[in-house]
């Protein structure tokens, strides 16, 4: 690649001495061509791209007339760069605002390079039928060409780069304006300053439904430009409706209408990408409901950590939630009903074994299966740990129950308040 880039400037080099000694450069049919018919060719231009790159007409029939400037005002810009001077340091202004306007439009920025490829052919094709009319001469053609492709090249590939970059400023500004409206909605749905009509009216998210609130967090901002896409392929099967709001650069708040309740079952086992969270709220319904399951997917979210494999739900960790309000008295409360046996030397299999015994309703039997072992032995652990708890165990004990749940949680979560934004109500994006 750069032994031929190399022949290629070397070549233009050598046609401009050829031309020179004629009294010429090699690139004065090019600028004559554009000189006599760039104008009229550029213009009629704007109805062969309009016509060729559909999504261009989106914008309605006004965007033909902004084409059609964006287009003839390279012509100065042009025969500057072959002329010699290279290509000017900014888009033209009706190039550039031409630009802005499309992504201001949601017109797709393929479109847009389509529409700049195409154009480059047209206008290289237009010339080369020109020069083979107006110059017989083989060599001086084929310099003629070689030097013209080089220089129309360098000034397209600056264009088309300025172009992009006009683009994504106007695009990632209509999309930080577009989420700092959707979050001063949803916070004043919220807070209780309106009934929420509006996130319908505006963003086509009716209230007036089923809504399960979720958090989805990354550990590093890293992953944040995914994060959004992440969260609404997991749920794109589930979802009627969805609605979605950056918190800060780690952490989007959503929500969305189950297409039927029997749904929020199989969001369990939704495989999540290894790094991000999804936390969710109960299924509720009505503007009630859109404030109650997005406050129980923020602590559902606030108790896990790091990241698990599949959602976290509120009802599976409702009792690790409820009990996290106030941590210090919940770690009194562990301690007081399993503190001997979570210091045991063999706490771990007599927890589990604990664990597994509640979780069948007190059978020795099933316990038994869950665990592969023989029942007796089953027996013979409960024994020990009645005898290090000093206490009977009572599958219907609730303090039990409750103190085994969260030492269930413990094992795979800790609080981690700053994980998802600052509370319940999502900030303005940056």
């Amino acid at each position: 690649m750069l032994d031929g880039g190399v022949a290629i400037v070397h070549s233009g080099a050598m046609a401009s001495t050829a031309y020179s000694r004629e009294g010429g450069s090699p690139l004065d049919p090019f600028v004559a061509w554009v000189d006599a018919y760039g104008h009229v060719m550029f213009a009629r231009l704007a109805e062969e791209l309009w016509a060729q790159v559909p999504e261009l007409q989106t914008v309605g029939s006004t965007g033909i007339g902004e084409l059609r400037s964006s287009i003839v005002s390279h012509l100065p810009g042009l025969r500057a760069a072959l002329l010699g001077s290279g290509a000017p340091a900014r888009l033209p202004e009706p190039a550039r605002a031409f630009a802005a306007s499309m992504a201001g439009q949601e017109v797709p920025l393929s479109a847009i390079l389509r529409a700049y490829e195409l154009g480059h052919a047209a206008i290289w094709n237009g010339f080369t039928e020109y020069l083979r009319k107006k110059e017989p001469a083989v060599t001086r053609r084929a310099e003629a060409l070689e030097a013209g492709s080089i220089r129309m090249f360098d000034y397209m590939q600056a264009m088309t780069g300025r172009t992009i970059a006009e683009y994504n400023r106007v695009r990632d500004q209509v999309l930080r304006d577009v989420n700092s409206q959707r979050s001063q909605m949803v916070r004043a749905a919220l807070a209780g300053a309106t009934d929420g009509r509006e996130l319908g009216e505006l963003l086509g998210y009716a209230v007036d439904s089923t809504h399960i609130g979720y958090v989805a967090w990354c550990e590093g901002p890293d992953r944040g430009p995914e994060l959004a896409e992440a969260a609404r392929r997991a749920l794109a099967g589930a979802a009627a409706q969805h609605i979605a709001v950056n918190a800060d650069g780690t952490t989007v708040h959503g929500w969305f209408s189950p297409v039927d309740r029997a749904v929020y079952a199989d969001l369990a086992t939704v495989q999540l990408p290894r790094g991000i969270g999804l936390a969710l709220g109960t299924p509720r319904d009505g503007i009630r409901g859109f404030r109650h399951t997005h406050e129980e997917a923020v602590l559902s979210a606030l108790i896990s950590a790091p990241p698990l494999p599949q959602p976290v739900r509120f009802p599976d960790v409702a009792v690790a939630v409820l009990t996290s309000q106030h941590s210090e008295l919940c770690d009194r409360f562990v301690d007081d009903q399993l503190g001997p046996l979570l210091h045991h030397d063999d706490r771990q299999r007599l927890m589990s074994t604990l664990h597994e015994y509640f979780a069948t309703l007190g059978s020795p039997r099933r316990c038994a299966r869950r665990l592969g072992v023989h029942p007796n032995t089953v027996s013979q652990r409960l024994q020990r740990i009645e005898a290090v708890l000093g206490r009977v165990v009572d599958p219907a004990d609730l303090r039990l129950r409750v103190a085994l749940e969260l030492t269930r949680w413990r094992a795979v979560t800790a609080v981690s308040s700053g994980r998802v934004g600052s509370g319940p109500v999502p900030r303005d994006a940056n």
